[in-house]
């Protein structure tokens, strides 16, 4: 009894709006490591792209979950936020505290399936993009913008890896094209920026 007990606690899934805060809190220990008792890590680049990347990410696969007909909410995941802590002492940042859940409230297209998924890392490499070309345009903003661009290049290549439950795994069984493409343009973007 107390082995189902310890693993329901493991795997249990916190509600919104907790749920945002203890992903966006556990992403910036696992990026900023020691820099999160500085005062001026909140308002370092690393920070505004955990929160513009993460939010933006999590939030499109919201939102093109719901415009193509299933519900959806954003759960922190009690493991998911142990290994993401775990992770600032890791060369790699493993980066998943948590998961937009969704379920079908009818019959849903492949194509919404496949664009409720891929929405949230061409969210950040659309940022990631957008921020690198205007570093060009602000130059002594340039490596501001670019490490905030980074952060969401990273928050992308991380979530295309094809393993489950990472949206890459999913976008790689929907469009092997689509997954390849995005892929490369994630990593291309994480050596510029």
């Amino acid at each position: 009894m107390e082995e189902k007990s310890w693993r329901a606690a493991i795997f249990a899934e916190i509600g919104e709006p907790l749920s945002w805060i203890i992903g966006i809190l556990s992403i910036a220990i696992a990026l900023g490591g020691s820099q999160i008792i500085n005062l001026y890590f909140y308002m370092s680049p690393i920070f505004i792209g955990i929160i513009v990347g993460f939010i933006s990410h999590e939030y499109m696969h919201r939102y093109l979950s719901r415009k193509y007909h299933m519900a959806s909410r954003y759960t922190a995941n009690v493991l998911g936020v142990l290994i993401t802590l775990v992770s600032s002492i890791l060369p790699i940042k493993l980066l998943m505290p948590g998961y937009v859940k969704t379920w079908t409230l009818g019959p849903v297209s492949r194509k919404g399936l496949l664009y409720s998924v891929a929405g949230g890392p061409i969210t950040n490499i659309v940022i990631a993009i957008a921020l690198y070309v205007a570093s060009f345009g602000f130059p002594l903003y340039s490596a501001f913008l670019r490490e905030i661009g980074w952060v969401n290049a990273y928050i992308s290549l991380f979530n295309l890896i094809p393993i489950p439950p990472l949206d890459g795994e999913k976008i790689l069984r929907l469009d092997i094209a689509l997954w390849v493409f995005l892929f490369i343009l994630s990593l291309v973007l994480v050596f510029i920026l």
